[in-house]
């Protein structure tokens, strides 16, 4: 399936397939980045990984040798990475760096992935945005954080935002809603009203501007916010997908490195 819309640019090069923001493409002088599709795959338990890494890599102009990454527990926590490490960060869902040659890596089947890049300051962040991240309001803490460490203003900050569980699929009951109250107070209109099953009513919640509203609201340009609205479920035979292949599901990988 071709996934080119306004925003995204599908590429497919021999049996490495990725996306890419046409936005961040202006750059393309300063940065790289790559959103991974099937069949290549990423998560921990497949023994073909590395070699996956490798070759996304290569076609990417990237030493797959320096890539930092986490475990991605679902927290809050975004670490500033000021140099190569071999640590696999435990409890870190997001990187932001200034320093060139250094890939930042976050995997996904489902959770909202999401590049941060200062245009004037050349600083890239690399957001893994579950839920609970989303709740936790991560993206916003790794833009305040851009701003703490390197003096970034937010209107020069390009966010994209990848391939994830759109509302069209992101079915949740009402526990899930009464935490995302408690948190933002009304949020009605970020949720649908859905069917009842077995007695529970269900809702169907949209993440992608809830993120898109508190980003705003911190100083990021809307105009400077860029959706793939590409969502992961619908597009399961190009991305992995949790909640449309359950324990099933492998993981692709979202690489963002200053050159």
């Amino acid at each position: 399936m071709d996934l080119n819309n306004e925003n995204i640019l599908h590429v497919k090069n021999s049996d490495v397939e990725y996306l890419q923001f046409k936005e961040l493409l202006k750059y393309a002088d300063k940065l790289q980045h790559a959103y991974s599709l099937k069949p290549l795959q990423f998560s921990d338990k497949n023994d073909k990984a590395s070699i996956n890494y490798e070759k996304i890599c290569k076609t990417l102009d990237i030493d797959s040798n320096q890539i930092i990454k986490s475990a991605q527990k679902h927290t809050d926590i975004v670490k500033d990475i000021t140099e190569y490490t071999t640590e696999k960060f435990e409890f870190v869902d997001g990187f932001i760096t200034n320093r060139k040659n250094i890939p930042l890596v976050t995997k996904y089947a489902d959770c909202t992935p999401i590049i941060l890049y200062d245009k004037m300051k050349n600083v890239i962040g690399n957001v893994h945005s579950g839920w609970r991240g989303t709740l936790q309001r991560i993206s916003a803490k790794a833009v305040k954080m851009m701003i703490e460490k390197y003096n970034c203003n937010p209107a020069d900050i390009i966010v994209c935002i990848g391939p994830c569980i759109k509302q069209c699929h992101f079915q949740v009951e009402e526990d899930f809603i009464a935490k995302f109250k408690q948190e933002f107070g009304n949020v009605e209109k970020y949720y649908k009203t859905g069917e009842i099953v077995e007695g529970k009513q269900k809702y169907y919640f949209d993440t992608t501007n809830l993120i898109i509203d508190y980003l705003t609201e911190i100083g990021i340009n809307r105009e400077n916010i860029f959706d793939s609205n590409i969502c992961s479920v619908c597009n399961v035979a190009n991305m992995s997908s949790y909640r449309a292949e359950k324990e099933k599901a492998d993981r692709n990988m979202n690489i963002v490195m200053l050159k």
